[in-house]
């Protein structure tokens, strides 16, 4: 078909006829179409057509030089990019179609292109495919061979590329052609002489890094030749100040590691936390690598430095990072190099720590290496080096609990004596974190025992205290010491179990009495003579758990042979306190002991069945009872048996008790005064005393119903009722009278009951003996006194009164006028005693003014500071009183005979003479009107009143 029809038809057939007769191979329709459209070619020829396809890459891909040498005369652009973006070159070369790349840099394509995504060029690209030195393709097929791409290399390289370009991610060909083991574009760069062999990537990998990587590490090996060339076997990683040494070790590429090591890798360089290869090494368990960089003179005491955050580790040596990753073989490579080389500068020291205090053996031994610990002791690790706490190993060993490695340490020399920062010892730490295997090893190699911690606490305490009586028990079994006497209350001196008793700590206390503890001694003061009460109490540890209600103690105590009889400062035994603190329990325990003293007493007097009924434990008084039938008939120190210690403290329930075991009621206290039960009885009872006076009655009642004898004499001769009317208890009284009491029994002083009632001025016992007896109130006593007698002498005036009227009330004809032995009337004694409420009773009831007493003494001659009750008296006189009688004058004591007539003051009743009766005057109040003989006293009463 003609040209002008060809082109023609394909005009009317399609969009892009140019494209169209590219592929028909047609240069003639194509020079028609350049003709017809010369104005718009530069347009037109850079079009692509609904494939994407180009004018100049259809020429070329049909291998249609002269057709594409046209169209690039014509202004199709050598550079023209196809829908991806890639320039014709980049194109061609991605097909690795180097017949059109080669035509493109003949024809003035740009060698620098680069791809929009990765940025390659066209020598990244043929970096990128991966081929051999030796091609087997056919070229008939029109595949490339290696060398065509590597003619494509060389002649961009010849129109100007730059051999390091890098791609964005930092590639440069050199690195590609490694990665892709593309060994003859390797070969033709390693030539190229501005070649850069150090360009970092991105990540900072140079291209011996990946020659490293490919495992060609002989002479000829693509490493080897880049190092030949004099590529930097030691670039660094600004990021971390890595080396590739130190990337190599820390890949584990170790063959790689220790070929660059031979290769001049810097063993010495850190990185930027101190590191070096070594460490890195060390840290991943290159053994191999480690020896190397050993003898290739690496640094193996170098620490590291604290990281940017200051979060890890620090300080670590590599030997550290060997142990923390359990890299046995590192561990054992780095020891034999120690052994092996002489000079201790280049060997490592096994004693640095790191920024936590830990030498490698301490490391070893918190990580759970403990079978390396051996090896680093026999290489010279100081197994008593403190961390940054101040604390060995064995010490943070004990802290963490870890049992095994505290006693290995023991086993290898670890100081047992020395002591945390606080204070504490190896021991006082294994008690505190209950580790009796570590307290079993610390005792078999002879531990002090009695150090005191910082609450001075001894170990075998703080033990058990901490509840460990597993290893108290060790401590025991070891020779501890089971009293460990130390300060107590009040800086006195206690041992273990007086403290355990002291704190009610039972079990601790029952433990220590086990074990043979000292269960005998009390407190005692300290050294310069401290201590309260609990210092000189004289209580043993079995008083001190009676006291506290310790029935557990008290029982191991015995059990284990404590002295039950022991006697504390104030003689009580433990049954005293035990029966005080009415512990039944313990009381049981203690009667049941066969070497039981009830006989003890102490201070007070008083044995255990005494306490009992003193503190009303009347079960223990029994208990004790049913044990000692005669406890209850022992007599104190002060003569007195237990019912009349009980009736003494008015105890009604300690006296039914002891009547109702049948004592004896009549039973006398041994003593000067011999009073009975019921004497004692009486002498209590009464309002004032301790309890009512119902309760006092029924002492006296009950006794009585016990069969004591009412009329029983003490020593000087008094019944009770005597004591009954001395302490004023009417009701004592009149339980006596009605249960046959002797109402005119007389003392010693030949008193009868009457008598010491009113000597008393006890009211209601006079009435109860006046209204309830038959007693004789007349009776005179050895001063022939009678009861009115002993009222004015000894009574109470304002009671005293009331009680004389009470006697004329019940006596209407009492002799109110009979003298005393030395003539006193009571009349005398009254106004003797100043009682005036008393003698104006007398004078009102009747009673004679005028009587004299044997010493001539009378009311109205006893000397008194002034005379006004006298006069009083007489001016209560309401009817002529009865005459006194006598051989002389009251008033002068003149004798009366012939000459001297009596006469008688006709108001007070005197005798007198006549000149002292020489005034007469009517006295109305008697009905006497007219004048008669009164003495000079009554006259001037009578005539001017109460004279003051």
């Amino acid at each position: 078909m003609t040209a002008p029809l060809l082109y023609s038809m394909l005009k009317s057939k399609t969009r892009f006829p140019l494209h169209s007769a590219i592929r028909l191979s047609r240069e003639d329709v194509v020079f028609l179409f350049l003709v017809e459209h010369s104005n718009e070619l530069a347009r037109l020829l850079n079009e692509p057509d609904k494939k994407g396809e180009l004018p100049l890459l259809l020429a070329l891909n049909s291998k249609q030089r002269t057709l594409a040498t046209s169209l690039v005369e014509h202004g199709a652009s050598v550079d023209a990019q196809d829908p991806r973006g890639l320039t014709l070159l980049l194109n061609a070369v991605e097909r690795e179609d180097s017949y059109s790349a080669l035509f493109l840099l003949e024809h003035g394509a740009s060698p620098s292109a680069t791809t929009p995504d990765l940025g390659d060029t066209a020598m990244h690209m043929i970096a990128n495919q991966s081929c051999s030195a030796n091609p087997s393709q056919d070229e008939e097929d029109g595949a490339l061979t290696v060398n065509n791409m590597i003619q494509v290399a060389r002649k961009v390289l010849e129109y100007g590329l730059n051999p390091n370009m890098q791609n964005n991610k930092g590639y440069s060909a050199l690195h590609l052609s490694i990665l892709n083991d593309n060994a003859a574009l390797f070969d033709m760069l390693l030539d190229y002489p501005s070649l850069a062999l150090d360009v970092p990537t991105q990540d900072g990998h140079t291209a011996l890094r990946y020659a490293l990587l490919r495992n060609s590490l002989g002479e000829d090996g693509l490493a080897s030749r880049l190092l030949t060339k004099k590529a930097n076997p030691n670039p660094m990683y600004p990021a971390s100040g890595d080396t590739l040494l130190h990337l190599l070790a820390r890949e584990k590429k170790a063959d790689a590691a220790v070929f660059l090591c031979d290769k001049g890798g810097d063993v010495l360089r850190t990185n930027k936390r101190g590191e070096t290869a070594l460490h890195v090494a060390c840290e991943n368990g290159l053994a191999e690598l480690v020896m190397k960089l050993l003898h290739a003179g690496a640094n193996v005491n170098l620490q590291t430095l604290p990281s940017t955050g200051g979060l890890s580790e620090h300080r670590q040596t590599p030997l550290h990072l060997a142990i923390q990753n359990g890299c046995d073989a590192v561990i054992d490579a780095i020891l034999a190099h120690k052994a092996d080389v002489k000079d201790a500068g280049k060997t490592a020291d096994l004693n640095l720590k790191n920024s936590s205090g830990l030498t490698p053996l301490a490391l070893a031994l918190r990580t759970g290496m403990k079978h390396k610990v051996a090896d680093l002791i026999s290489a010279g690790a100081d197994v008593n080096v403190t961390n940054s706490e101040g604390l060995t190993m064995l010490h943070s060993a004990i802290e963490q609990g870890d049992s095994d490695a505290a006693v290995f340490l023991l086993e290898h020399g670890a100081n047992m004596s020395c002591r945390t920062p606080d204070g504490r010892t190896p021991l006082q730490l294994a008690i505190v974190n209950s580790l009796p295997i570590v307290v079993e090893s610390l005792c078999k190699r002879g531990v002090d025992m009695s150090v005191v911690d910082s609450k001075g606490r001894c170990p075998l305490w703080a033990a058990l205290e901490d509840g460990m009586e597993d290893i108290a028990s060790t401590l025991v079994r070891f020779g501890v010491d089971t009293d460990c006497w130390g300060a107590g209350p009040e800086g006195c001196l206690q041992t273990l179990l007086h403290r355990a008793i002291d704190e009610n700590l039972t079990s601790i206390a029952c433990f220590l009495v086990r074990s043979g503890c000292e269960m005998n001694a009390p407190r005692r003061p300290g050294p310069n003579g401290e201590g309260g009460d609990e210092a000189r109490d004289g209580q043993h540890p079995l008083h001190m758990a009676c006291t506290w209600g310790q029935e557990q103690v008290v029982q191991t105590l015995i059990e284990h042979k404590a002295h039950v009889n022991a006697k504390d400062a104030d003689g009580r035994t433990p049954l005293h306190l035990a029966v005080s603190n009415q512990n039944s329990k313990i009381t049981s325990l203690l009667l049941c002991h066969p070497e039981l003293d009830l006989s003890v007493r102490d201070k007070s007097g008083l044995t255990p069945f005494a306490a009992a009924l003193t503190c009303r434990n009347n079960k223990a008084a029994q208990a004790i009872l049913d044990r000692l039938p005669s406890a209850a008939e022992q007599y104190d120190n002060k003569g007195l048996n237990f019912l009349h210690v009980a009736i003494q403290r008015n105890d009604l329930e300690s006296v039914l008790f002891l009547l109702s075991i049948n004592v004896d009621a009549n039973s006398k206290v041994r003593d000067s005064t011999m009073s009975t039960a019921l004497h004692l009885a009486c002498s209590v009872a009464s309002p004032s005393a301790t309890g009512t006076t119902e309760d006092s009655a029924l002492l006296v009642r009950n006794l009585l119903l016990a069969g004591a004898r009412p009329n029983e004499r003490n020593s000087t001769r008094q019944t009770p009722l005597h004591i009954a009317a001395v302490s004023g208890h009417s009701s004592a009284a009149s339980a006596l009278l009605q249960n046959g009491a002797d109402p005119d029994a007389s003392d010693v002083d030949n008193n009868n009951p009457l008598h010491l009632a009113v000597k008393s001025s006890n009211l209601p016992v006079a009435r109860v003996l006046l209204t309830e007896s038959t007693i004789d109130a007349e009776a005179k006593n050895l001063r022939g006194q009678n009861p009115l007698h002993v009222l004015a002498i000894y009574g109470k005036d304002q009671v005293a009164s009331s009680i004389c009227e009470l006697f004329l009330e019940c006596m209407p004809q009492y002799p109110l006028d009979e003298p005393d032995l030395e003539g006193n009337t009571a009349l005398l004694w009254a106004y003797i005693k100043g009682k005036a409420n008393l003698c104006r009773t007398l004078v009102k009831s009747g009673c004679c003014v005028g009587m004299m007493n044997k010493e001539g003494i009378t009311i109205f001659n006893y000397q008194t500071p002034t005379k006004q009750l006298l006069s009083k008296l007489l001016d209560l006189l309401g009817k002529e009183p009865p005459w006194a009688e006598g051989d002389m004058c009251l008033e002068c004591g003149s004798k009366f005979g012939i000459t001297m007539r009596k006469h008688h003051c006709r108001h007070c009743g005197r005798l007198l003479c006549s000149k002292c009766s020489s005034c007469d005057v009517p006295i109305v109040k008697f009905g006497l009107n007219k004048p008669v003989r009164v003495c000079t006293t009554c006259f001037q009463v009578l005539q001017s009143g109460v004279t003051t």
